[in-house]
Formats: structure tokens, sequence, C-alpha cells
């Protein structure tokens, strides 16, 4: 009978498994509490095909606007310093609101876009967010009692029928903290959510059973800000791709009777972003591609000047 007799594994070798093992399981340790089940969100046919087409018929639907909070952060992340416009600007400290928006419906009830911070805000300046790099990479919060999104809820006397977001970054999903859970929670396709255990973990979609994905193939050439969806299938509510600030950043369109209003989420914090045509900073992951987002949003407003303006960041509207 003949012995196998095959050589040990080597220090080495068992010491590069023993590092790889360790970096698989710290990987999943880390990265596990960031997914989420995704799923497609049901779209309809457009009813319209064109700009002109969609404002010449409003429907009943109104949006309004509120501050949830503050946010203390640097000019930089929210407005490109290295833009020719920006020569003069220094890069301080700025508060700025962390906006929602209530989107109301003749037929379809109250949505949100966005869903700012919730009710930790008023004891901690991080919220619930903790972490390694939170201290040092995330701008303090400011909230009164009673500002948080739950209580704007309750203050209205309204129940949510579902959240639409333009992107989740964690200043515009803490809120959901203290929002209901069976209900639809819709994003832009495949955009990342960051929470990671040990370096940067708020647990905001905890309890959240799935998001539900806009896809964009096959949408409406909505020139210039790009490709639209029509959300609710009657030309009401609009979704728009725009990438750049966020991989699959979405701006929302609400085609009112009162008023037609374009949310621009973090394509365009302010007004003062707006006025001097500098895109998105450093808290973007793609700058140029914010920029291209940006100059879409003004060109735009040029063409329809009809069209209010509401931004992510900024409690003034351009009307």
């Amino acid at each position: 009978m003949e012995c196998d007799e095959r050589e040990p594994l080597s220090p080495a070798w068992t010491a590069v498994g023993v590092v790889l093992a360790g970096l698989i399981i710290g990987s999943w340790l880390i990265l596990q509490p960031s997914t989420i089940q995704r799923v497609p969100y049901a779209l309809y046919e457009p009813s319209f095909g064109t700009w002109e087409a969609i404002l010449s018929n409003p429907r009943q639907i109104s949006v309004r606007t509120f501050s949830t909070g503050s946010m203390e952060t640097n000019l930089s992340g929210i407005m490109n310093l290295e833009h020719q416009a920006a020569r003069q600007l220094e890069d301080v400290r700025i508060d700025l609101p962390v906006n929602v928006s209530l989107v109301e419906h003749a037929d379809r009830g109250t949505y949100l876009v966005d869903a700012g911070l919730d009710a930790s805000y008023v004891h901690s300046p991080f919220g619930n967010m903790r972490g390694l790099i939170v201290k040092r990479l995330l701008g303090k919060g400011a909230q009164e009692p009673g500002q948080d999104v739950a209580s704007l809820l309750e203050r209205e006397g309204t129940a949510i029928e579902g959240v639409f977001v333009t992107h989740l970054h964690f200043d515009h999903t803490a809120g959901i903290v203290d929002l209901p859970k069976d209900i639809p929670y819709v994003v832009g396709e495949s955009e990342r959510y960051v929470n990671f255990r040990f370096i940067m973990q708020g647990d905001h979609l905890s309890g959240v059973p799935e998001l539900q994905e806009i896809t964009f193939d096959g949408g409406v050439d909505l020139s210039p800000l790009g490709t639209g969806v029509d959300l609710f299938g009657d030309g009401s509510f609009w979704a728009i791709s725009s990438p750049g600030h966020s991989e699959s950043h979405v701006l929302y369109f609400i085609n009112g009777v009162e008023r037609q209003v374009l949310l621009t989420g973090d394509a365009c914090n302010t007004l003062e972003q707006f006025t001097s045509g500098i895109g998105p900073g450093t808290y973007s992951k793609d700058v140029v591609h914010a920029q291209l987002a940006m100059d879409r949003i003004i060109q735009f407003r040029d063409q329809y000047p009809q069209v209010a303006l509401s931004f992510g960041h900024d409690v003034a509207m351009l009307r």
C-alpha cells in the first residue's frame, strides 16, 4: 500500500490563508448592514412624450417643502470651488436646511420626496450615525424639538403612501428610522447605500424589506434634463435621471395645476448655487457629471421659466 506523503503547507501559505479568511470575515461584518433586497419599481406607459405636452396638461397634484433640521458642512462639499466662477469664494463652514417635500395627489394620496432627519438630531449632532469616521467626515446636524419628519407628518395629520428618494446619502435617509416600514421606498437603479459597520453606520433602512428601483431604460427623452419616467401613469409625477452627485441621483417633477415644480435634490443644493452656475462639490461621486446635471437644470429653467425650482438644501424656491 502506497502512502500519500504530500508535503504540509508552508507557514507562509498558512499565513496567507489566515489573512484571506480574516479579510473575508471582516468584509462581511462591515458590509453586511448595507445590503437590502432590490426590486423594480412598476412603471406605467408614459402619458406624454415631450415637455410641451406635459406642461400643457397639469394635474391635481401639489407639493410643499419643509426643513427637518440643519446640517453644518464645508462650502466645498456642496459647491465645486475649482469652478472658474468660484475663484472669489472661500471654503467656509455653512449651515444648510435638510429638506423633505410632501407631494399630495388627488387620487393616489400623499408621498414624501426624501426623508430628511429623524428625531435623534435633537439630542446628538450626528443623530444615530456612529463609526470610526463619522465625527471626522460628517457635518454636525441641529434640530429643534418637533422639527423631525415624523413630527411634521403628525402635525399635518397625514399618513404617507410611500417615499421617493433623490439619493441615499445619510441626510436624505435618516428620517426613515421613524417612518412606517410597510410602504414603498423608491430610489434610482443601483443607487448605493453606505452603511458600514464600525466605520459609518446609521441603519436608516433597518426594517425596510426592500428598495424599489426606478429603471430609466425605455423612458422618455425629456431634454434638456434627461430621461424621464411617468411614475403614476397620468403625467402628474415624473422621475428624471440625473447622475453625478450620486451614482443614480433622481430629480422629481410635480406637474400641478396650481404650480409646476422641479425638485432638484442635491443636483442643485441652493438658489445661490443655481444663480452662480457652480456645480456640486466634493461630496459628489463625479464632479464632472454633477456639473453637467447642474447645466441641464439651468438650461431647463431658461426654456421653461414657468416651472418653479425647489432645491435640496434651501428654504428659498425659484418661482
